[in-house]
């Protein structure tokens, strides 16, 4: 019942603002950009905003709160899909409030999904402000690296801070497999195949499920698993077995 009725009150205040921002196209527009677009809002533009956390307020303990719903709810939509709605709801929990680490977090998710990585890196780098020790956020704007290095002009400075987030992020918790795989990565892309196959075997002793098999054909181009656990046919699995 509590769930039901924060979500109706959610769905009040969010509303709201939502009314006030179809009259402004532009504004309607910026409301599914991160941080609203970054635009200077209008004083208009304001007082609607001001509406909405005076309603919040009237609504949940504290600002805190509603903001940590509102980015609960923008997970929700993003796993559904509907990217757009949940930018929007995680707008509303940066303006309820900017100290969210996880509206950042969540803005450098979805800004690297559309290929802007560059500009992903600096709200992850924002969160990361926050919480620096987070394996999971370190290993985030890691992979974002890797992609940048990957899919640009191969600067080693690109490589070297991902290799720095992701031997940070397997301090913080070595049992973070997503950061093993992607320390095998850069480990690949330095040429040091036999540390690459290191990392991959500790990652998918964790977690078998986020292999990539199409990276595996390449590192196996490259040099046959030392293990013999993948064959280099296909880049399955020999064995399940250990």
């Amino acid at each position: 019942m509590k769930k039901l009725l924060l979500a109706a009150v959610a769905f009040a205040c969010a509303t709201t603002l939502s009314i006030a921002q179809e009259q402004q196209p532009t504004q309607e527009n910026l409301q599914v950009q991160p941080m609203f677009g970054g635009a200077q809002k209008t004083e208009e533009q304001q007082q609607k905003d001001e509406k909405f956390l005076t309603n919040c307020d009237k609504s949940f303990v504290n600002r805190q709160e509603a903001s940590k719903f509102f980015v609960e709810r923008g997970w929700e939509y993003l796993n559904e899909g509907q990217v757009d709605t949940a930018v929007y709801r995680f707008n509303l929990a940066w303006l309820l409030n900017p100290d969210n680490k996880d509206t950042y977090w969540a803005f450098g998710l979805v800004t690297s999904a559309k290929g802007e990585n560059e500009k992903a890196i600096e709200f992850y780098e924002k969160a990361l402000a926050y919480e620096p020790k987070n394996s999971l956020l370190l290993s985030d704007i890691a992979a974002t690296y890797l992609k940048v290095y990957s899919e640009g002009k191969k600067k080693k400075r690109d490589l070297k801070k991902a290799s720095s987030y992701l031997s940070k992020a397997v301090a913080a918790d070595s049992a973070n497999a997503f950061a093993l795989y992607s320390l095998s990565r850069v480990k690949f892309y330095e040429k040091d195949y036999t540390d690459a196959w290191t990392y991959l075997h500790k990652g998918r002793t964790v977690d078998l499920t986020q292999i990539d098999y199409n990276y595996i054909a390449e590192l196996t181009a490259q040099m046959p698993d030392p293990q013999g656990f993948f064959r280099a046919a296909d880049a399955a699995p020999a064995t399940t077995k250990e």
